[in-house]
């Protein structure tokens, strides 16, 4: 697969990213969390059609800012992946956004759609398109006003409920969220400690759990009031899909993506598994998301 990774020089970030395999360029775009590890286990399989492309996002895991108070606005985003594109001198990729990621990849084809081939928004969180009283968007707001009033951990472990297909009671229970970040306080540091002794990596679910403070009380606010460029997305000159996953029916990241798809007149696509089938279900994935690439041409 011949996986090699590169810092990007960005305004305000300098960028993480990986690339592996041959044949077109296939740009993935993480969600909350922002690290390229979210695909560790799709990219090999895709790199067997594909030239993979991934990054940590701005401000996240290796993707360290280089100013304080560095912009994180879905714009700033989109031209993050560009300049992603120009590092490894692709001039026009596929592209893949989920969660967060897709809200970016809804803007990458909005002011973008020239560098792109075609593209996939994987239930992208735009609650903003939705009543204010929905349950979706008090379900996201909540996470919020968790973050703030208790704290990020706690809060990321109300956002792993929200995202696993069965969440298991110690992730749904207000109880039991305290108890992981809780457990997720200590386990930081005495893990740092340890890699700091034997010389080894944090895993990515580590380093996520590190970016929790960024993403709850920075990115989801941003998330939470994007309003998406409908008349370039009626307009984007190239194929395009909606998408969610068949067991995320009454998650809040399921209706907002078929909303928007019928106010654009756009398909809705159904992937396999939940929220992070990239993560739990890796074969099916990336099968679909093939499948319905070769559909651009």
């Amino acid at each position: 697969m011949g996986l090699a990774s590169d810092y990007v020089a960005v305004p305000s970030a300098r960028l993480y990213s990986e690339r592996a395999g041959d044949g077109p360029p296939l740009l993935l775009i993480s969600g909350g969390g922002g690290d390229a590890g979210m695909y560790e286990n799709v990219v090999p399989l895709l790199a067997q059609r594909y030239t993979v492309l991934t990054y940590d996002r701005r401000g996240n895991s290796r993707s360290r800012f280089t100013e304080p108070g560095a912009a994180i606005d879905a714009g700033t985003q989109a031209a993050d992946a560009v300049a992603v594109l120009d590092h490894y001198g692709v001039k026009r990729a596929y592209l893949f956004g989920g969660s967060a990621g897709a809200l970016f990849a809804l803007e990458m084809l909005a002011h973008h759609g020239d560098r792109l081939l075609g593209a996939v928004a994987h239930e992208p969180p735009l609650v903003s398109i939705l009543p204010s009283d929905s349950p979706e968007w008090r379900a996201l707001a909540g996470l919020s006003r968790i973050a703030q009033e208790k704290s990020p951990l706690r809060a990321y472990a109300a956002f792993g409920a929200m995202t696993m297909t069965d969440p298991p009671w110690l992730f749904r229970s207000p109880v039991g969220q305290a108890v992981v970040a809780g457990a997720s306080r200590i386990a930081l540091p005495v893990g740092a400690a340890v890699r700091r002794i034997t010389g080894g990596r944090p895993s990515s679910m580590t380093r996520q759990l590190g970016n929790a403070d960024l993403l709850l009380r920075r990115e989801l606010p941003v998330g939470l009031t994007y309003q998406p460029d409908l008349d370039a997305l009626r307009d984007a000159a190239v194929p395009w899909r909606l998408a969610t996953g068949r067991d995320s029916v009454g998650k809040p990241y399921h209706r907002p993506a078929h909303v928007l798809a019928e106010q654009l007149g756009v398909p809705c696509e159904e992937f396999p598994g939940g929220h992070t089938v990239y993560l739990e279900q890796p074969a099916e994935f990336a099968e679909t998301l093939v499948s319905v690439l070769q559909e651009f041409g």
